[in-house]
């Protein structure tokens, strides 16, 4: 089936669908890419469809509320999240009976919510005759995304673009990896959100993916928001996913030594926030930190409210993990306060962070961890920590005109592509 050439659809541009199971309401940070590059498309004049699941009744969308939508914003098509009780059925089983389970399903329907796959590719035979897709984008951080990307494409006659965004090896089980790879194969193109998941996907899927970060919204960018710390609190703010229990308590622990060498004076302005999901975590690790410093949490928080504490803030720090590239750095680079990586960063963050100018510090234990705070402390007693202006490279119009300008040459391009059924016979679909 060919497709229509883009330049045909000047007053609209691309019909696209996004792909991600995480609805955009949900307060995690595996909804928000595919949704805000979503929105970018959507200002950018193509219309956009991102396809998602429905976590509640409430989340579900009306298919037909598509013919009277406004195409100014994505339209967001919410399926039934069928088989999200057999995951918690699961978790009670023993390891490897589990284990056994996982790669039945992983194998047979692309992960738990098998259910949701097919009611996402009905519901879009139904809207047909309303919005037919130049291109299918989906986003890999759950194995439901590209099989649903590659099953829709056969039936929509359309290529699709298979986005890396979390580490392969990390979320497919090792004896599986190849086989998924087969399993997921027949995209036209892919990316990777970062030079790390690039290297990832020349391993696993044995292409070149196009780089396209995840952007940094403007609330990190902006001078209405910041104010620089005062006199009166030495404010350290914990970002984000904790990984590793035992690497949080190497860095609380340095946290602890510094403080107490301060003053009972010294330690009053002082407050440690953690800002992230694993709020249960962080309060059986902190101890008795809480004797000495104020202690807050925070939770996950909306972008311009995180964005304004990290604006705010005199450090920002996260826990690093050696198998992911950690999106939050660009966020707190742009905020122009130094960043501390615990206890180590590879070599794409340094060389973001150097061409940002960002202050990133990587101490890599407890001791380095509280003596980097003693000189950060001592920089912000003396008043010599003002942000600067940061730079907006990373920025969401910024990464999402990259991911545009890929788009419109894979669908102006594909002259062409195999029927449905030929794929499905060639991919056991």
């Amino acid at each position: 089936m060919a497709l229509k050439a883009v330049t045909s659809k000047k007053s609209y541009g691309m019909k696209l669908l996004l792909i991600n199971p995480t609805h955009p309401s949900t307060p995690h940070i595996s909804a928000v890419r595919a949704w805000r590059f979503a929105e970018e498309l959507a200002t950018r004049g193509h219309q956009v469809i991102l396809l998602c699941a429905a976590s509640s009744p409430e989340q579900l969308t009306d298919p037909d509320a598509i013919a009277v939508h406004d195409w100014q914003t994505p339209f967001v098509l919410a399926c039934p999240m069928e088989g999200s009780g057999w995951r918690l059925q699961r978790n009670r089983l023993p390891s490897p009976i589990r284990k056994v389970v996982t790669a039945w399903r992983l194998v047979h329907h692309g992960g738990d919510l098998g259910g949701w796959i097919v009611n996402a590719r009905r519901t879009l035979q139904q809207l047909r005759g309303h919005f037919a897709p130049d291109l299918i984008w989906a986003t890999f951080g759950m194995m439901e995304a590209p099989m649903a990307a590659r099953r829709i494409a056969c039936d929509s006659g359309c290529p699709w673009i298979l986005d890396i965004k979390d580490n392969w090896e990390l979320y497919v089980p090792r004896s599986l990896r190849r086989f998924m790879v087969w399993r997921t194969q027949g995209w036209a193109a892919l990316t990777a959100n970062a030079r790390f998941t690039q290297a990832k996907a020349r391993k696993w899927q044995q292409g070149a993916a196009t780089v396209v970060y995840s952007g940094v919204d403007a609330a990190f960018f902006s001078r209405d928001l910041v104010a620089a710390p005062s006199p009166g609190q030495f404010r350290i703010n914990l970002i984000g996913s904790l990984y590793s229990r035992d690497r949080l308590e190497i860095w609380l622990n340095g946290v602890k030594t510094w403080a107490e060498g301060l003053t009972p004076a010294q330690r009053v302005p002082v407050t440690l926030a953690y800002l992230g999901g694993d709020t249960r975590l962080f309060t059986e690790a902190v101890g008795d930190l809480a004797h000495f410093i104020s202690i807050e949490h925070l939770g996950y928080l909306p972008v311009a409210a995180m964005a304004q504490h990290c604006r705010n803030a005199a450090v920002n720090a996260y826990i690093a993990h050696p198998g992911n590239f950690h999106h939050k750095l660009l966020e707190l680079l742009a905020c122009q306060r130094p960043v501390l990586a615990f206890p180590e960063e590879d070599e794409e963050s340094w060389a973001l962070a150097q061409q940002v100018a960002g202050d990133l510090q990587t101490p890599a234990d407890a001791s380095a961890v509280s003596q980097l705070l003693q000189r950060l402390h001592t920089r912000w007693l003396q008043g010599d920590d003002e942000p600067q202006a940061a730079s907006a490279d990373y920025s969401w119009p910024r990464q999402a005109a990259i991911l545009e300008q890929l788009m419109r040459q894979i669908a102006e391009h594909s002259g062409g592509v195999e029927t449905s059924r030929m794929k499905s016979r060639r991919y056991g679909l």
